[in-house]
């Protein structure tokens, strides 16, 4: 399928850069009740970590530090 704009738009496209990392520096996070997310926010990377989200986020309830530590534990050990 072919879609012709009715005027042409420039896009930026980001190649995909990878990084090792042997560690995690959190440096805030935030709840999002009303959108069902909670982000954690690192100095290594530049985008957000989504810890949970829609029923993951009502699973999970009040989340403390330890259950930050496992999900990114999770995340970034799995193989």
């Amino acid at each position: 399928m072919v879609i012709t704009l009715s005027a042409s738009h420039s896009v930026t496209i980001k190649p995909a850069i990878t990084k090792t990392i042997s560690t995690l520096t959190v440096n805030r996070l935030v709840d999002l009740p009303n959108q069902k997310m909670v982000k954690c926010f690192v100095d290594e990377l530049n985008e957000p970590i989504i810890l949970w989200q829609g029923t993951d986020y009502d699973t999970i309830g009040q989340w403390t530090d330890v259950d930050v530590e496992n999900r990114l534990n999770a995340l970034y050990n799995a193989s």
